[in-house]
């Protein structure tokens, strides 16, 4: 059905279409048919397929990988406010891939997915503040961002956030509280 309905160009459709090939849900996986799909639904401005298309840039998925064609399908898709492309178009802005490195681009995007919720981006955020990257360095906001994306089960956010205990940095120093989220990381 969702063929039937993305070759009559419904951009949801070719969207889903491209996700099922992409990960070979109940077809072949096919990173050039993806592409092709994430394609027609991203040039009507389908905001999950830019992104899917951005990613298919970005690791040549179904196409020559071109870090500048990634960079331009995120940043289509992050206007729009689509957290994962905020989120993506940071880490552009961050590696400088597709674009000039910037620190601050990178926490601009970053915060922008972090305040929708989006755990990955809350993890490099707190990134961001504990090392002064894109902002002063402060300890206490890298505590609190780590927290909200350790909440959400994020393992890499709760090592951050063990350290953030184990060191007392942002927090109170507390071996017990540490011991918890490296756990819960491991």
């Amino acid at each position: 059905w969702f063929k039937a309905a993305a070759e009559q160009g419904l951009p949801e459709a070719q969207f889903n279409l491209g996700l099922l090939y992409y990960e070979g849900q109940g077809v072949r996986q096919d990173y050039n048919e993806a592409f092709y799909w994430y394609k027609a639904a991203a040039e009507q401005g389908d905001a999950k397929a830019q992104n899917s298309l951005g990613d298919c840039y970005f690791w040549g998925k179904g196409v020559k990988q071109d870090y500048d064609e990634a960079f331009r399908w995120y940043k289509a898709a992050a206007e729009q406010g689509y957290e994962v492309a905020q989120y993506n178009l940071g880490i552009c802005y961050y590696y400088g891939q597709g674009v000039k490195q910037d620190y601050d681009e990178a926490f601009r995007w970053y915060k922008t997915a972090a305040e929708q919720g989006y755990a990955y981006a809350q993890c490099n955020l707190g990134y961001c503040y504990e090392n002064g990257q894109g902002v002063k360095q402060d300890y206490k906001e890298a505590f609190r961002w780590y927290k909200a994306a350790a909440e959400q089960g994020l393992p890499k956010a709760q090592f951050n956030l063990g350290e953030c205990y184990y060191y007392g940095k942002g927090v109170k120093q507390d071996y017990n509280e540490a011991f918890r989220w490296f756990k819960a990381a491991a």
